[in-house]
């Protein structure tokens, strides 16, 4: 922790807003300031404010490089936090995937270490900001809103180590370059979900609502960002492994991993009401097109411009940094480099039929064949993998073609963007978010990758409504989320939901939705551990499919294992990282098993 309190205002770079056309908020340029001259000058105070937004994309954002003009010291984490889950395999074997997903880090070599020191300097950056602010140029209206902007900020990053670590310490208003005079030591998982809770309680009073955002200031906090961020946070803390199965029940540690030793029920409602709040505000609204093809809004919101009815907080993508180039196959992309992100088979085998079927249960209507496994498939297949006879845009033509992803045993060679180190190392490439109409028309498009988005406020209703015993009502909400995926209603208009469904089934179907829906957005690995499933899911081998094209042209499909995982039960919380508990003298205590 001692570099988070040393970090001085005049080494820190503070980033200058740019104009829309140049990439807008997000896109910054840097130079060194002084904390006086910073706060002299209004363009400077915002741009401070700015530079604190930096790391919030930071579970979604394709690669740490994408934070222009600031340096993220993170090390080697090349892409998302899909990668830190058996839902991909990295594009890469020298990454942190690998010994993350074996079980062979330590608290000195944790792959998250340098997160627990960003995050905290950015709670510092919003504790700087606050205590500058009334002394600015700023209007008073001015003020208000931003330091509700801050405000909001401190808690997300406060939520970002809450996630990883439990309880944390609460810095409150701390500012000083010192090691402070009371204990470095953590405060309890309940008086940091309290506090997160109220501080986004207090920001959203003097936010704007998306409706009232002028387009040069999206991608900033809103009040329903704030609403909405809380719900998450109440989901959270009221799911199984902070809210009657904790991993340790001591009365050291065991306060400081969960919100409630024993089962409690009302925290699940608190969580229904803050998913409602924002389910009930007039501003967001799923982006649904069934019409133009099954499905075709799930696709077109992450494509088609930065702000949508869905969105309710985005980080903001510069022009010309786009995901096509680093997942796309070779064939689209004439890049000759490694593709970052190959989706398992694991996750391949996630998404259901177009009936809404799982493929381990389909219908007579819509069999699952593994002689033909991508036909019939839920709509949000096509849109998030890319598998071997897929239509993808061809570069050269700007044509819809096949792209080929096999072994041809007439050449007895590999296609272009067949199995192979540095192309697909599962046999899937990934679509997620990708214009894959027209690869390339992005670079000229502004894009926004969605952080909080209205469908994780629906399924975490859904969710609460489930466990608070209330099923069919949970159902109707899981419908919303299939109906806008483009699966079929059927006759009776149940999406494929049994009827009579009961609360552990629907658990883990609404489960296997958020697999679905959220798939390289950088949820899974939080939701994995909030269930207490990881143990089952990520303990699981990363797997593949090489596929074969047999001298009568037909197709034929064998299983191969990218990673052989090792789960254990100690990687619910990643480590305090050692020099910090070192510092802490003996009152920083350690998660279990590190």
């Amino acid at each position: 922790m001692k570099k988070y309190y040393y970090i001085l205002i005049a080494g820190c770079t503070i980033a200058a807003l740019q104009s829309c056309k140049k990439g807008g908020f997000l896109d910054p340029k840097v130079e060194p300031l002084t904390e006086a001259k910073v706060f002299a000058d209004s363009t400077l105070t915002m741009s401070f404010l700015t530079d604190i937004y930096a790391y919030t994309g930071m579970d979604i954002i394709p690669s740490c490089t994408y934070i222009s003009g600031s340096s993220t010291g993170l090390g080697t984490i090349d892409d998302n936090f899909e990668t830190m889950t058996t839902n991909v395999a990295a594009g890469y074997s020298s990454g942190p995937q690998i010994p993350l997903l074996t079980s062979a880090l330590t608290s000195n070599t944790h792959v998250f270490n340098p997160y627990y020191t960003a995050y905290y300097k950015r709670i510092r950056s919003a504790n700087i900001f606050m205590k500058n602010i009334p002394g600015s140029t700023l209007s008073s209206s001015r003020k208000l809103r931003v330091i509700a902007e801050a405000r909001f900020l401190r808690a997300w990053y406060y939520f970002a180590l809450v996630r990883l670590y439990g309880g944390v310490q609460l810095m409150g208003d701390e500012v000083s370059d010192e090691l402070p005079t009371y204990e470095y030591k953590r405060n309890t998982y309940k008086q940091c979900i309290d506090y997160i809770s109220t501080e986004l309680d207090e920001a959203a009073k003097n936010l704007p609502t998306s409706l009232a955002l002028e387009a040069a200031d999206y991608g900033r906090a809103t009040s329903g960002a704030c609403k909405a961020l809380k719900a998450r946070v109440l989901v959270t803390g009221a799911s199984p492994l902070y809210n009657g199965n904790p991993v340790a029940t001591d009365a050291t540690t065991g306060p400081l991993l969960s919100y409630s030793a024993s089962a409690d029920q009302t925290l699940w409602q608190k969580a229904a009401d803050a998913c409602k709040v924002v389910l009930d505000l007039p501003e967001y609204a799923l982006v649904e097109d069934n019409v133009t093809k099954p499905g075709y809004g799930f696709w077109n919101m992450f494509v088609s411009s930065r702000k949508n009815s869905e969105y309710i907080f985005a980080y903001n993508v510069a022009v010309g940094k786009n995901l096509e180039t680093m997942w796309f196959p070779w064939s689209r992309t004439g890049v000759s480099s490694l593709t970052y992100s190959n989706p398992s088979e694991n996750m391949v085998k996630a998404f259901g039929m177009k009936d809404g079927k799982p493929i381990t249960a389909s219908s007579a209507a819509y069999p699952y064949s593994a002689a033909n496994p991508y036909v019939n498939r839920d709509p949000r297949f096509d849109y998030s993998i890319v598998y071997n006879q897929a239509l993808v845009c061809n570069r050269a033509t700007t044509s819809l073609d096949k792209v080929d992803i096999f072994f041809n045993k007439a050449t007895n060679a590999v296609s272009t963007d067949g199995y192979a180190t540095y192309h697909t190392r599962t046999g899937y490439y990934n679509r997620k978010m990708c214009n894959d109409a027209a690869p390339y028309n992005s670079l000229s498009i502004d894009r926004a990758y969605p952080m909080i988005r209205l469908a994780e406020m629906i399924l975490g209703y859904a969710e609460a409504l489930n466990e608070l015993g209330q099923t069919e009502n949970a159902v109707t909400y899981v419908i919303r989320i299939r109906r806008r995926a483009g699966i079929l209603a059927g006759s009776d208009n149940r999406y494929g939901i049994p009827a009579g469904i009961s609360q552990s089934d629907a658990r883990g179907l609404i489960q296997n939705e958020y697999r679905v829906e959220f798939f390289s957005e950088g949820h899974w690995y939080y939701d994995t551990r909030r269930w207490r499933t990881a143990e089952m899911t990520e303990a699981q081998p990363v797997t593949g499919t090489v596929v074969t094209r047999e001298l009568n042209g037909t197709f034929t499909y064998a299983p191969i294992t990218a990673i052989n995982s090792a789960f254990l039960k100690s990687s619910y919380f990643a480590p305090i990282p050692l020099t910090e508990v070192l510092k802490g003298k003996g009152h920083l205590i350690q998660n279990p098993g590190w």
